[in-house]
């Protein structure tokens, strides 16, 4: 061994340029990480382009700089529900199907990618303020494209000598995933304003929040509306004034009366009507005998519309036509995956929540990372909850979004 210098001794060791500050690569790798969080909530493609690209740049560049990326506890939950996927399909009812889907959870990529080069809450701000902004895309599509369809579909059935409701056309054209893209966006607006104001002009952060509040309650999907009350309250509760909480009170009660809200939420009895073959007979009639026939699952996406009626059929009930999930998370993956992937996917959104709660205790008190950090719990939250009612772990879009937040989340940043 070599003796040491004067500067070792002491301490004073420089850093290299290329240690101390990020390369080129790098750089392009975070704006392409930033374009996928913006393109992924209006287009699914640009969503990926990007995310990969960003990837690929980042591999690159830790190839030439000899460096590992991040890859924290979350990223292993990753890999763990991967590999008891991939077992559960080898073992399941239709092994060149499952396989065939196995790509998608590729897609997560975005949690290594995220917790590398997402290194302070100026990126973090950055990120989310690039998918907020994307949001915005969808949020104007639905106001602006929407009332139009539903009036197009309207005129068209009464042409046809059917019954017209333009309420059920606009209901129709709703997407569960728009809904959930909204949902989240509103509460990563809502903490960014919190933190700090994100456009200069005053007052044009609030009527960007309008925008997106009313595309969401134009989405007409009550599991979005429902989560979305559920973690604003919680952020009110502990980040807002009484005189603010009052206000988002009665905003909230105002959209309640609104007669298509109203319309939605009294239908909402009848989803725990069995006979209508939706998720109370997919949930209690026909998970039950697929587990206990494959507790180690049937497969990822080894569920089809076909062996949904199989099923129904064997026990003597209706289910909904050309439905191939079961609209709900845990109930999916236990189906798909068995009580291991179940129990490695709880786990696994665990630690993401985890991770969160630790960025949120280490930031100083009513400062601005701290909203940030509790926003980025809530948005994450938000999608869990609504994944108990949808299965969003296999959307797209979601993917995407998930695996950019729980990457945040896992990062090891300026807060330690």
């Amino acid at each position: 061994m070599g003796t040491m210098t004067q500067k070792e001794k002491t301490g004073q060791v420089s850093i290299s340029p290329t240690e101390a500050e990020p390369s080129s690569l790098e750089r392009w790798a975070f704006r392409l990480l930033c374009g996928s969080a913006f393109g992924v909530a209006f287009s699914l493609p640009l969503g990926r382009i990007m995310i990969g690209l960003s990837f690929l740049f980042l591999a690159v560049d830790c190839v030439k700089r000899r460096r590992m990326p991040a890859f924290p506890p979350v990223a292993w939950g990753w890999l763990a529900f991967l590999a008891v996927a991939v077992f559960a399909s080898a073992t399941g009812v239709n092994p060149e199907r499952s396989f065939g889907k196995l790509d998608k959870l590729f897609w997560f990529v975005g949690i290594p990618v995220a917790a590398t080069l997402v290194r302070d809450w100026a990126r973090v701000r950055t990120v989310l303020t690039a998918f907020v902004a994307g949001t915005t895309v969808l949020a104007i599509e639905i106001l602006v494209w929407r009332p139009f369809a539903a009036w197009q579909a309207l005129q068209k059935a009464v042409s046809a000598g059917e019954p017209g409701d333009y309420l059920w056309e606009i209901t129709d054209l709703g997407s569960m995933t728009d809904g959930q893209v909204l949902m989240i966006a509103v509460v990563a607006l809502v903490g960014l304003i919190n933190s700090g104001r994100v456009i200069r002009r005053r007052g044009m952060d609030w009527a960007w929040l309008v925008v997106l509040v009313t595309a969401l309650v134009v989405n007409l999907k009550r599991g979005s509306w429902i989560c979305a009350a559920a973690v604003l309250g919680l952020f009110a509760a502990t980040r807002m004034k009484l005189r603010s909480i009052a206000i988002l009170g009665v905003a909230v009660v105002a959209v309640l009366f609104l007669p298509p809200v109203w319309e939605r939420f009294s239908d909402l009895r009848n989803e725990f009507d069995a006979s209508r073959g939706g998720r109370m007979v997919m949930w209690t009639r026909l998970a039950p005998p697929l587990v206990r026939t494959h507790p180690l699952g049937i497969g990822y996406r080894a569920l089809t519309s076909e062996l949904m009626q199989d099923v129904a059929r064997e026990q003597g009930v209706h289910v909904e036509p050309g439905r191939d999930h079961l609209h709900s998370n845990p109930v999916q993956l236990l189906v798909a995956t068995g009580w291991l992937g179940l129990a490695v996917y709880v786990l696994w959104m665990g630690i993401g929540l985890a991770a969160v709660g630790g960025h949120i205790r280490r930031a100083p008190s009513h400062s601005s990372e701290r909203t940030v950090a509790l926003c980025l719990m809530l948005m994450l939250l938000g999608l869990i909850l609504n994944g108990l009612v949808e299965y969003n772990f296999a959307d797209g879009e979601l993917v995407i979004t998930y695996g950019i937040l729980l990457g945040i989340a896992g990062r090891k940043g300026d807060d330690g």
